[in-house]
C-alpha cells in the first residue's frame, strides 16, 4: 500500500513583507521504514522529552542526519508546491493552504491514484476539517480511476508526519534564509514541484 504524509512550513514576516507557504508531501511505498527513520530521530538525547519534532527546533544535526536518511531511502519520493511573494498580496491564509494541500495532493496522485493521504491536523473543528477534505477531493477528481483515503492526523501519534515537516522547512530555508544547505541534501528526491506564485504572476491557473 503506498502513503503519503503531507505538512507545511510558513513564513509570515510583516515587517518585512515577506511571505512564503511550502506544502510537502512525502510518498513511501515502505510506510514501516520510514516510521523507523522517525523513530531513531526521536530517540536522539536531546529529543526524547518531546512528543513532536518539529525541524524549526531541532538541532542542524540531526535535521541533517533526517534528511540523509531520507534522502538515501530507495522508497520514497516527494512532491510539493508553494507559494512565495508579498504578505500584502494574501487575502485570505486559509484559502491559499487549502489550494497548496489541494495542488500537492494532485500531485501525490497522479503519482500513485491509490493511495492513503496522511495530513497534519491544522483543524481541530469539524466543519473545517471537511472543508479541506472537500478542497482536496476537488482537486483530485481530475485524476481517473483514483481510490484516496484522507486521514488529518496529529504528528505526535503518526510519527511519519515528521518528514514532509522537515523537507518543508528545508524549503522554507532555501527560499527565505538564502541558505541551500538542507535542501541540497534531499533535492535529488523531489519529483515534482509547483510554484503557485509563479503562475499566478505568469497568469496561468
Amino acid at each position: 500500500m503506498t502513503n503519503a504524509f503531507i505538512d507545511e512550513s510558513w513564513l509570515n514576516a510583516p515587517s518585512s513583507d515577506e511571505y512564503f507557504l511550502a506544502v510537502v508531501s512525502v510518498i513511501t511505498t515502505d510506510r514501516r521504514a520510514l516510521k523507523l527513520i522517525a523513530r531513531r530521530l526521536k530517540r536522539a538525547p536531546k529529543l526524547r522529552a518531546k512528543s513532536e519534532m518539529k525541524a524549526s527546533v531541532t538541532p542542524p544535526q540531526l535535521v541533517r542526519k533526517l534528511l540523509g536518511a531520507l534522502a538515501s531511502s530507495p522508497d520514497i519520493s516527494i512532491v510539493a508546491a508553494i507559494w512565495h511573494g508579498k504578505r500584502s498580496e494574501v487575502r485570505d491564509h486559509e484559502a491559499l493552504y487549502q489550494a497548496l494541500v489541494g495542488r500537492c495532493a494532485l500531485l501525490t496522485v497522479r503519482r500513485s491514484p491509490r493511495i492513503d493521504l496522511h495530513i497534519d491536523k491544522r483543524y481541530t473543528n469539524l466543519d473545517q476539517q471537511r472543508e479541506l477534505e472537500r478542497a482536496i477531493r476537488e482537486s483530485i477528481a481530475i485524476v481517473p480511476g483514483n481510490i484516496v483515503r484522507v486521514f488529518q492526523e496529529e504528528s505526535h501519534v503518526t510519527p511519519e508526519l515528521v518528514a514532509p515537516d522537515f523537507v518543508a522547512w528545508a524549503l522554507t530555508q532555501r527560499y527565505c534564509r538564502a541558505n541551500g544547505e538542507f535542501y541540497n541534501l534531499i533535492r535529488t528526491k523531489i519529483a515534482h514541484f509547483d510554484d503557485l506564485s509563479r503562475q499566478k504572476k505568469s497568469g496561468s491557473p
